[in-house]
């Protein structure tokens, strides 16, 4: 029988160590700027023989999980809350967290990409954007760089971290094809604890309206441009200074996006070995194979219940 284990480090005035808690959940999401992490302490945790928390917001936070103390990283940010209840949770966030407070640099293009805006802010991460990169016109009006990515993602353009070798690395774009080769496969009967909230979806039953809207340079005159299905249903994308030809070519790749044939939703498996964002997996349900995907979001579960990840696909991208 495996034994769980853990390893949490906190860097702040000074560095914790310790290999236990009651609990760890793990959210990282290609829909959502931030990865976030909530670490349940035990109740009677004692700091130095001291019961008061000594960790504050903006300490840094590391979180290797495993079985039989063959740890692997599950997270790696910042503490962004300490609850004041008894069991203490300690709320975190990924580099997010640092660029929420990172001043936004107002800049302002007549012509530029995804790629050369990001690098502008002087982040002093790697930025990878993939798929469709031109912006056209653009304003960083934008208080903060997570502001600056926000606005971004009303206009199609998600944003997040992903980490690569211990590293974080910010991904932008619209359609990910990430291209990477397949990092594991899943399958029922070996290491899907449970495939029921996995659904069959058929490209050709899906009716789709993308509508984009850009906005010119002037601040009056709109672009609109609609693509895919006429009775479908319906999603509006908002962007700038683009051209009729380029707002077509944005909407096209949110269809291409959405409307795929393969398997659609989530499935549970076994804590090891955890699933990155964008690593390519292979599913194959009672002994057929469903394709490879691209994993759009994991919710990894530590505890007394066990090591579980729920993992949500994404794009097909192979058979």
């Amino acid at each position: 029988m495996y034994r769980l284990t853990c390893k949490i480090t906190i860097q702040g005035d000074r560095q914790w160590e310790f290999n236990f808690c009651t609990a760890v959940e793990i959210e990282r999401d290609t829909e959502n700027l931030t990865s976030t992490c909530k670490i349940t302490l035990p109740k009677k945790m004692k700091w130095d023989g001291q019961s008061v928390v000594p960790v504050k917001r903006g300490d840094k936070v590391e979180v290797m999980l495993g079985y039989d103390d063959n740890n692997e990283l599950a997270f790696k940010g910042y503490i962004r809350d300490v609850g004041f209840k008894t069991p203490c949770v300690l709320t975190c966030e990924d580099d997010m967290f640092k660029l929420k407070n990172l001043k936004a640099q107002k800049k302002t293009y007549k012509k530029v990409t995804i790629e050369q805006l990001l690098k502008d802010q002087n982040t002093g991460y790697t930025v990878k954007v993939l798929g469709e990169q031109a912006l056209g016109q653009y304003r960083v009006t934008a208080d903060t760089v997570a502001g600056l990515l926000g606005h971004l993602k009303d206009n199609g353009i998600r944003s997040f971290f992903r980490y690569e070798n211990g590293t974080p690395i910010l991904y932008s774009g619209v359609l990910f094809e990430h291209g990477a080769a397949l990092t594991q496969a899943f399958a029922t009967g070996v290491n899907i604890v449970s495939d029921s909230s996995l659904e069959q979806q058929f490209a050709e039953n899906m009716r789709l309206l993308v509508k984009v809207v850009s906005l010119q340079p002037d601040n009056k005159k709109k672009i609109k441009v609609e693509v895919g299905d006429a009775d479908g249903e319906h999603r509006t994308l908002h962007c700038y200074g683009k051209t009729e030809a380029e707002a077509k070519a944005w909407g096209e790749q949110e269809i291409k996006r959405l409307k795929r044939d393969g398997l659609t939703g989530s499935f549970t498996t076994f804590g090891y070995k955890l699933a990155n964002l964008l690593d390519a997996i292979g599913i194959r349900i009672d002994g057929e194979k469903k394709g490879v995907y691209l994993v759009k979001k994991n919710v990894i579960k530590y505890g007394t219940g066990g090591y579980r990840q729920e993992i949500t696909l994404g794009q097909r991208v192979g058979d």
